[in-house]
C-alpha cells in the first residue's frame, strides 16, 4: 500500500515507472539512509541467542537490499566493523580478497557466506587458558595424569596414555607464557611457548632431564606443582586451519595433528607414547615419555578443544 501523502503522477503506465517514481520521493531517501545507519551500528554478538548468526546475516542482507548497497568494498567494511574479534578481522579481510565481483554474479551472497565460515572457524581456535585434551594418534589413548606416584625415578605424579575417551584424568589447561604475536595474546600460534596444567590435580606437566621412564628408560613424563625454566611448544604436522597473513604462522586449531616438544636448559625433548606399559599396585598404564630420537608416528597427537 502506498502512503496517501505520496503523490503518484498520472502518466505512469508500468510497474517500472511506478518504482522509479517512488524511489525519487524524499521519503525513500530517508528510508535508505535509515537502513544504512542501522547497518553501521550493527554489532555481531555470537553469545546472544541460539541461531544468532543466521538471524544476524538475514537482517544484514535485508538492510543492504533496502539501502541499495551493492558496492563490495562497502559490504566488506560493514561486516568487518560489525565484529570486534582479532581472528575474524584478520581472516575475513584476507579471505574476502579471493572473491572477485566480476567473476561471481552472487558476490554479495558469497561475502555473507564467508562471514559465516570465518565465525565458525573462530570457534575451533585454541586460545590461551583453553581446556584441551590430547589424543595419541597411533593408539587412540588420551594423555592423562592422576595422584598416583611413580615407584622409581622422580616419584612424582605419573603421566600416561589412558582411556580411548576423554575423562577427568585427561583434561588440561593450556596457558600461554610468551608469544611472537604481541597484538594477539589470546590466540595460540604454532611455536608459542606455553604450560600444560592438569585440571584435576592442578599440577604442571613436564619432561625430566634427570629421571628415566619406568619401562623404556627414556625421559620421564611427570606432573608436579613446581615451575621450571622450560616451556612447551606445539609443532605443526597437519592443520585444517588457515595461515596467518604474517610469515605463514598458523593458529592452533582443534583437531589439528601436532607434535609437542619441551624447550628447557637441556636438549629439546619430544613427547611420545607407545605400546610399552608399566605397572603400579597391579594397575597397568601405557607409558608416555620424552625423547631426542628421530620423529615418528608415535610422536603424533590430536589436540581437541574441550572448552
Amino acid at each position: 500500500m502506498i502512503d496517501s501523502t505520496i503523490i503518484i503522477p498520472k502518466e505512469i503506465n508500468s510497474f517500472d515507472e511506478l518504482i522509479k517514481s517512488l524511489k525519487s520521493h524524499t521519503t525513500f531517501t530517508i528510508f535508505k539512509n535509515s537502513c544504512k545507519r542501522k547497518l553501521q551500528l550493527m554489532k555481531y554478538n555470537p553469545g546472544k541467542e541460539e541461531n544468532y548468526t543466521a538471524s544476524f546475516l538475514a537482517n544484514f542482507r535485508s538492510l543492504c537490499n533496502y539501502a541499495e548497497i551493492n558496492d563490495p568494498d562497502e559490504l566488506k567494511t560493514l561486516l568487518v566493523n560489525s565484529y570486534s574479534n582479532d581472528f575474524f578481522k584478520i581472516e575475513f579481510a584476507k579471505r574476502v580478497d579471493n572473491i572477485d565481483p566480476k567473476e561471481s554474479p552472487y558476490y554479495i551472497d558469497e561475502i555473507v557466506k564467508l562471514f559465516n565460515e570465518v565465525v565458525l572457524d573462530e570457534l575451533k581456535i585454541i586460545k590461551s587458558d583453553s581446556l584441551i585434551a590430547l589424543k595419541h594418534v597411533t593408539t587412540g589413548r588420551y594423555l592423562s595424569s592422576c595422584d598416583i606416584k611413580y615407584q622409581t625415578g622422580s616419584r612424582r605424579n605419573i603421566v600416561f596414555a589412558g582411556e580411548k575417551f576423554s575423562n577427568s584424568h585427561s583434561i588440561w589447561l593450556l596457558s600461554k607464557i610468551k608469544s611472537h604475536k604481541l597484538n594477539q595474546q589470546n590466540m595460540v600460534f604454532y611455536n608459542d611457548g606455553f604450560h600444560f596444567r592438569h585440571k584435576e590435580t592442578n599440577n604442571l606437566f613436564w619432561l625430566s632431564y634427570n629421571y628415566k621412564s619406568p619401562t623404556t628408560g627414556q625421559s620421564e613424563a611427570f606432573c608436579n606443582y613446581e615451575t621450571y625454566n622450560a616451556c612447551w611448544q606445539i609443532i605443526n604436522l597437519e592443520s585444517k586451519n588457515r595461515t596467518h597473513n604474517d610469515n605463514n604462522t598458523l593458529y592452533v586449531n582443534s583437531k589439528d595433528i601436532i607434535k609437542l616438544k619441551i624447550i628447557g636448559d637441556g636438549q629439546d625433548l619430544y613427547l611420545r607414547s607407545h605400546d610399552f606399559t608399566f605397572t603400579i599396585n597391579d594397575e597397568t598404564f601405557q607409558e608416555v615419555v620424552g625423547h631426542e630420537d628421530r620423529i615418528g608416528a608415535n610422536d603424533e597427537w590430536c589436540i581437541e578443544l574441550i572448552e
